[in-house]
């Protein structure tokens, strides 16, 4: 690897290959054509060099010039910012704060309780049944297109790890489970979801 302090000018990426937090990092930077350089973190053997970057081990790290941020949400709400195009966030403050509220259910609610729930290849069935009702909350948001909206933004960014993760189970949703599945495979067949598909995702 080049010594990282010579690679201060570019964008840096340092994360897990399989976390869902660092998942949809990669999905927004892939999303945006975002020129940065990706570093794929083995836990187990992490170099003095990035333990300098990320001294408490906490991924996905963006590195921008100076600045060093932790946390996948400071993350994606700092690149929608910073690169404008295309927007990931909705213009209007009541849509905005819609989907900050997702946001927040999201990472805070359903990402740990997957990470809890998923032991060996397999989810807890109790997992199964709750986020069967949470996407049935959330249908009539998703089944124009994407989440409140035509256009591919930061809620989907973030539902698309957990999406793929769960992909193979058989989600009963009764006469829902087209819509589910249709919003889905538009995730999936995304060329910016391919892309940010690390090889450990791609055998899930």
């Amino acid at each position: 690897m080049t010594t990282l302090a010579n690679r201060r000018s570019a964008i840096l990426l340092f994360s897990l290959p399989d976390c869902l937090h660092s998942h949809r990092t990669r999905l927004v930077i892939k999303e945006k054509e975002i020129t940065a350089e990706m570093y794929e973190i083995d836990k187990d053997n992490i170099s003095q060099e990035i333990k300098e970057i990320s001294p408490y081990d906490e991924f996905p790290t963006l590195v921008d010039r100076d600045l060093v941020l932790q946390n996948s949400r400071v993350i994606i709400e700092y690149l929608d910012e910073r690169f404008p195009h295309p927007p990931l966030l909705p213009v209007d403050p009541v849509s905005r704060a819609k989907f900050r509220l997702a946001l927040n259910k999201i990472e805070h609610q359903w990402y740990p309780e997957f990470s809890q729930a998923y032991q060996k290849g397999s989810l807890d069935p109790m997992f199964i049944e709750k986020i069967k009702a949470y996407f049935l909350e959330i249908l009539p948001l998703i089944s124009n297109k994407y989440f409140m909206s035509d256009d591919f933004g930061l809620v989907d960014c973030s539902l698309a790890p957990l999406l793929w993760r769960i992909k193979d189970l058989d989600i009963e949703l009764s006469e829902n489970k087209k819509a589910f599945l249709n919003y889905s495979e538009r995730i999936f067949d995304r060329e910016s979801f391919q892309e940010s598909l690390t090889e450990t995702e791609k055998e899930i």
